[in-house]
């Protein structure tokens, strides 16, 4: 029996871009959306943080686990921003696509990262 994913979340996918600045010639990096917003299933990774310190700073990282439908295109260079229940969180792709048995969707890995003093 193939597992019923359950597509409740909306998440952004983003790519990096290089563009000049007018007024300096340099480049600057910025990001624009390539696909979304899209349903998707978002579940953190349990235990779903782990924390460091380095230099005095620590740093919390959380893994979360993305599932959309195969039919999207997406990169490991790309990031993907997460819409409500995780209010506006962005995240980069660590691992993935991995295409689930039900040969409909891809499964990513996705990290963020806070920092405090």
């Amino acid at each position: 029996m193939v597992m019923q994913i359950r597509r409740d979340d909306r998440v952004t996918i983003e790519q990096k871009v290089e563009v000049r600045d007018p007024e300096y010639g340099t480049e600057v990096e910025s990001w624009e959306v390539v696909t979304g917003p899209i349903w998707a299933n978002v579940q953190d990774v349990l235990p779903s943080r782990a924390e460091k310190t380095v230099s005095n700073l620590a740093t919390a990282t959380q893994s979360t686990r993305l599932r959309i439908l195969k039919g999207h295109v997406v990169a490991p260079d790309m990031r993907v921003r997460l819409h409500g229940r995780f209010g506006n969180r962005v995240m980069q792709i660590v691992a993935g696509p991995a295409l689930l048995d039900d040969r409909m969707h891809n499964e990513f890995m996705l990290e963020g990262s806070s920092h405090g003093g």
